[in-house]
């Protein structure tokens, strides 16, 4: 593979390629940051196959598989592949997020001092060359306690991110041209175009895989094509014989633009109080350094009582300085509440999140249409938490492998319809639909008089069903389910009261 060629090319966004090249040619540990499918692995090759260590091995450790086989197991196996012990080498750890806390004691030990240690095996290895990849946000998991501060800052010396593909629509063209091209000379299959209204298309969708799902509809939409390009009706973004049905059906509810997930701090950073939280920060950080600087300068000294005058002076001016800095972030803090926003879709994707394994391991397609701008309702974001995972925990189980669950988000008025007598009437309201393959009907309770027995998983399931059912009635709500037999499909739709007052949160320490 010429990694040369693949650094220039449209795969890799053309501003990271400088940064790239640069990383390339030294031994600074790389963390490489993006979503699922937007070609970490590869940078990561690229960064090792284009520079001084190209010659030399680059070994792979998945840290999302580590539960049978630890990480020291499994760095000694890879090792005995190399002959002699100080043999240079190129580490990248796949996900470094996943890693347990007692594998990231080990990894810290081997990236600060060298040493690698697996029971009475004992290494120095000197001449290691780390890159990292992660999805997660380490510096939210330094926060929550469950990454090593000290690891994430000695592995992310250099950082890079990688974009999502729906951030890249002014690239799609050339990206999709380019994997068509690529494919055309592997998979041995005729030279195609694209179309401008399958363009469109492509640029309009979410791609929640990113590269590595452009790449398959791609594949799938040029071996089905008869003509020189690829036109609308040839793109199979399912691999079924039905084309993209939940998208097809979203998008008939759609009726404002969509737009990415926006998170509860959505334009926050337009506050200035914001920029004055940075300054105080970026004051902060040097202060520390001159502290530890001026700590080890004190040992300079050859007069002991002038020793300990400078030092004393030094650390009591700084003390001040960050007494004061610690103050104004406390004002900034207290006089700056901001306006809370989307989070509704801020926890839905928490609660994504973390069903992620088992869509994964069902090979289930997410589909997401929101609404921008999508305001606030009055249940607390528990109450909205705590639905939202009881849906996802009810649905899940009833979809089929390789099948789909979308998600829309709209604001609506409360006008009540023909065939919608208990609709809301009064106010505005958000509407959150939940559709899927599979069927899933809410048994109610008068079904158990009849003789049909219930097991006690179903019970309480659907007595769940029924507490979600009564939370979003006691907040002026409404829940419905609507089942589909001919296409096996369900769907489940919330209408909840908007807030109408503005919801205001204080900055925390993280900021």
């Amino acid at each position: 593979m010429n990694y040369q060629e693949l650094l220039i090319s449209p795969l890799i966004p053309s501003s990271l390629i400088p940064i790239a090249k640069k990383s390339a040619k030294g031994k600074v540990p790389v963390l490489i940051y993006g979503e699922p499918g937007t070609g970490k692995d590869l940078l990561a090759k690229i960064i090792h196959f284009t520079g001084d260590w190209r010659y030399y091995p680059f070994f792979t450790v998945d840290c999302r598989i580590l539960g049978e086989e630890p990480f020291q197991a499994q760095l000694s196996r890879l090792l005995k592949e190399i002959e002699k012990e100080d043999h240079p080498f190129t580490l990248y750890l796949k996900e470094v997020g996943r890693l347990v806390p007692q594998d990231q004691i080990h990894l810290l030990e081997l990236v600060e001092e060298g040493v690698f240690q697996n029971g009475k095996e004992k290494k120095l290895l000197s001449n290691i060359r780390f890159i990292s990849s992660s999805s997660e946000d380490l510096k939210v998991k330094v926060t929550q306690g469950k990454f090593l501060q000290d690891l994430y800052h000695r592995l992310g010396t250099l950082t890079l991110f990688l974009p999502p593909l729906r951030e890249r629509t002014k690239e799609l063209p050339f990206i999709a041209q380019y994997l068509l091209d690529e494919n055309a000379k592997k998979m041995r299959i005729r030279k195609i175009g694209i179309s401008p209204s399958a363009l469109k298309l492509l640029e309009n969708y979410w791609w929640p895989r990113n590269l590595r799902e452009l790449e398959e509809v791609l594949l799938r939409s040029a071996i089905s094509s008869e003509g020189e390009k690829i036109m609308e009706k040839d793109l199979f973004f399912e691999t079924g014989s039905e084309k993209n049905p939940l998208l097809s059906f979203l998008e008939k509810f759609e009726k404002r633009e969509t737009s990415d997930t926006i998170s509860p701090r959505e334009n926050s950073t337009q506050d200035p109080s914001l920029f004055f939280i940075e300054l105080v920060h970026r004051i902060k950080n040097p202060l520390v350094s001159i502290k530890t600087f001026t700590q080890l300068l004190r040992d300079k000294f050859n007069d002991p009582e002038f020793r300990d005058y400078f030092y004393k002076i030094v650390t009591e001016d700084i003390e001040k300085i960050d007494e004061v800095l610690n103050g104004l972030l406390n004002y900034i803090k207290i006089n700056h509440p901001m306006e809370k926003k989307g989070t509704v879709h801020a926890v839905l994707e928490e609660v994504l999140k973390k069903y992620e394994s088992q869509i994964e391991h069902k090979q289930i397609k997410v589909l997401r249409k929101f609404e921008r701008d999508l305001p606030e309702v009055i249940l607390h974001e528990e109450q909205l938490r705590y639905i939202l995972d009881s849906l996802l925990q009810y649905a899940i189980p009833s979809i089929p492998p390789h099948g789909t669950i979308g998600f829309l988000t709209k604001s609506m008025d409360g006008i009540k319809g023909k065939d919608e007598e208990k609709q809301p009437q009064e106010g505005k309201y958000i509407e959150i639909l939940i559709l899927f393959t599979g069927l899933k009907k809410p048994v109610e309770p008068t079904e158990t008089l009849f003789g049909i027995p219930l097991s006690k998983e179903e019970e309480l399931t659907d007595l769940e069903i029924r507490l979600i059912r009564e939370i979003i009635q006691k907040n002026r709500g409404e829940m419905k389910f609507e089942v589909n037999e001919k296409k096996l499909r369900t769907l489940i739709s919330l209408r909840l009261p908007i807030e109408r007052r503005r919801v205001l949160y204080y900055q925390t320490d993280s900021f």
